[in-house]
């Protein structure tokens, strides 16, 4: 088993201020208006681990068990601590997929975006295949600013597998934060389509719709964002997309 933390771009608490600060994405990426880059789950893929203990002279460890032991320390926001439980795991299997994943994960958590990158490339070149290593590096370059290589990151995700809602949702925010809203609405409605209860996408769609000029629409993808959330009890952003959808008819 494969496991790794995933970190997403969530985009589902922000303010009417977007249409004033859309030039600057990371005003308005957030997680219940809290985290940018969130911890989703461990996941699971079809992937033999590389995370096997090894016998050394010199130190000898668990390096499945320090892999795990690393996730949690970062599930928790100790990302300094997983970052060391990982170095420990690297020190004895230079070739361990798993602890370079998660501490890209971490480095990422703690502001260290070269360390991060320099972890999911790493990654990549284990395991060229791997989509979520591709996701978490477009999720750096965007909060780097760079978002042409972010674009250039999900579109290879979505290469390798096109019904990945995160990674199209993702793409989405690149070319919104790039300029395109019309890019960001084929891609938010394509994330919809994947996952029909994805609340991100309709509210992010929501903004695109915004920048097109087509406030009515806007309105209906914020009211079914905030139905799906209201449903999921994610009351926090059901009540900011309502807020939204407020600001924007008093404004008309």
């Amino acid at each position: 088993m494969f496991n790794y933390l995933h970190q997403v771009v969530r985009f589902p608490v922000v303010s009417s201020q977007y249409s004033l600060k859309k030039k600057n994405i990371f005003v308005y990426l957030s997680s219940l208006g809290l985290l940018l880059l969130v911890i989703n789950v461990i996941m699971g893929c079809n992937h033999q681990s590389s995370s096997i203990p090894i016998e050394s002279s010199l130190l000898t460890v668990d390096t499945v068990e320090m892999v795990q032991q690393g996730i949690e320390k970062s599930r928790q926001g100790n990302y300094e601590a997983a970052v060391d439980d990982f170095n420990q795991v690297l020190a004895q299997n230079p070739q361990d997929i798993n602890a370079y994943f998660n501490r890209g994960f971490a480095y990422s958590s703690l502001g260290q975006f070269e360390q991060a990158l320099a972890d999911f490339t790493k990654v990549l070149k284990l395991d060229p295949q791997m989509v979520q290593a591709y996701v978490n590096r477009g999720n750096v370059y965007l909060q780097l600013g760079e978002d042409e290589k972010a674009i250039s990151d999900y579109e290879k995700a979505l290469k390798i597998n096109p019904n990945d809602a995160f990674a199209q949702n993702n793409l989405g925010l690149a070319h919104l934060n790039s300029g395109s809203p019309e890019l960001a609405k084929i891609d938010f409605t394509q994330a919809v389509t994947i996952d029909p209860l994805y609340g991100e996408a309709y509210y992010n769609r929501g903004l695109a719709l915004l920048d097109l000029g087509e406030t009515k629409k806007a309105i209906a993808d914020f009211q079914k964002a905030a139905e799906i959330w209201e449903e999921m009890g994610e009351q926090t952003a059901s009540e900011a997309a309502l807020a939204e959808i407020n600001a924007l008819k008093a404004n008309n």
